[in-house]
């Protein structure tokens, strides 16, 4: 298996030109909330300090494969590159109401991070560095107004998506912050813009390779969750994968919408009883649903899940 690391500073990573990246079928869907933030939020002032002697601040690691389309799949580090976009997202949108007193490097630097950027055109609004495939059509209608131009802050106030809670608590962090350290403001920019860093990790090989690794990471943040792996195993195993990405999407939303059902691990606990049941199994172990799907007779549930 052939690995590219380097360290990349976020600005620098998330503008270099003609780079996209992409949140995969196989993923989990965008999980950080409004505690992850602040957590976020609270490592950032501590390196910040006094705005003097800044120190860079190390976010971690991103692991990705490069697709046959040149796109970056991202197989572990979703949640905090979402998460920075949207930051991001909030310092343009405060440089952007501010254009008239605003210095065009800070307006332009930010907005290289979200969108396309060519010399001769400028920024282009219609094509951001970032998408996904395993967002949910709701949540997808927000994250794309959120990654346009123009925004209706009103509006995202109002929504309950995870993408515009988490824009609205760091554009109102931001807010504060600027309004109670005017002085030390343009230094937070410079911060963001040259201090903090990943390490970017490319797999080079194959999907195959980049399923592997997903399966066994767990999030720096949030761990994955029984039904976070078994999509991922399953995904790898089945014929059809658009067909079974988008009926999983279905399904998460449903579950989101349901009362009666707290989130998939309980759904798949309760899959795992009816297998057991139409295959007279009468055993009283308890079984790990992990276990059960990936480690059993394979025949018995996929049959069920083609069903």
């Amino acid at each position: 298996m052939e690995f590219k690391p380097k360290k990349e500073y976020v600005c620098k990573l998330l503008s270099d030109e003609g780079v996209k990246f992409v949140i995969p079928e196989y993923q989990r869907p965008y999980r950080w909330g409004i505690d992850e933030c602040e957590t976020l939020w609270n490592d950032i002032l501590e390196v910040f300090g006094d705005g003097e002697n800044i120190s860079e601040y190390f976010l971690g690691s991103i692991v990705a494969y490069q697709n046959d389309k040149n796109e970056l799949e991202i197989i572990d580090g979703q949640q905090r590159i979402t998460t920075f976009t949207l930051f991001f997202r909030a310092f343009y949108e405060h440089f952007q109401s501010e254009r008239a007193n605003v210095k065009t490097s800070y307006l332009e630097g930010f907005g290289k991070c979200i969108w396309e950027y060519d010399l001769d055109h400028g920024l282009d609004y219609s094509k951001s560095h970032l998408s996904s495939r395993v967002i949910t059509d709701c949540d997808n209608i927000i994250l794309n107004e959120l990654l346009n131009k123009e925004i209706n802050l009103e509006n995202l106030q109002k929504s309950n998506s995870r993408y515009a809670k988490n824009f609205n608590f760091f554009y109102d962090k931001l807010l504060e912050f600027k309004t109670t350290r005017p002085l030390q403001w343009e230094m937070l920019c410079k911060m963001f813009l040259s201090k903090t860093l990943f390490t970017l990790i490319v797999i080079c090989d194959s999907q195959e390779s980049a399923m592997t690794i997903f399966n066994t990471l767990n999030s720096r943040g949030l761990p994955l969750s029984n039904a976070d792996i078994l999509k991922g195993y399953i995904y790898k195993r089945v014929s059809y994968k658009n067909e079974f990405a988008n009926e999983w999407k279905e399904l998460e939303a449903k579950i989101d919408e349901s009362n009666n059902i707290k989130n998939l691990d309980f759904l798949f606990l309760q899959f795992m009883h009816v297998i057991r049941a139409e295959n007279k199994d009468f055993d009283t172990t308890t079984h790990s649903v992990l276990n059960f799907f990936t480690k059993s007779d394979k025949k018995v549930y996929y049959g069920a899940i083609d069903n």
